[in-house]
């Protein structure tokens, strides 16, 4: 395996980018067919494009955060706490209340 010089790394970032882009778009307007398809039709709904597209930018944003922080770790200037924890500990907060509430009024209907 050769080693990758610049100019093919950022060939490379920029493909897997678009790859990227497309994939988010695709599982949006799935999403959203989904959706229609539920409200419109009465089909049943389908959760597993919604759960992958809702992985996907969780973890593209979580490692963001996560290469910040690394980045700036040693540096005294920035002292920050966190901010990778805090995000994860209140995504989690925001998924179990939002589970109890659905699970709540579908047991209540």
């Amino acid at each position: 395996m050769k080693k990758m010089d610049e100019m093919d790394r950022a060939i490379q970032l920029r493909a897997e980018e678009w790859g990227y882009r497309a994939a988010i778009l695709s599982l949006s307007i799935w999403v959203l067919y989904n959706c229609w398809q539920t409200l419109a039709k009465g089909a049943a709904y389908a959760p597993l494009p919604g759960l992958i597209l809702c992985l996907s930018v969780s973890v593209q944003g979580f490692y963001q955060i996560g290469m910040k922080q690394k980045m700036v770790e040693g540096d005294q200037e920035y002292r920050e706490p966190n901010v990778l924890l805090r995000t994860i500990l209140l995504t989690v907060a925001v998924v179990a209340v939002l589970l109890s509430l659905g699970t709540y009024f579908m047991v209540r209907a």
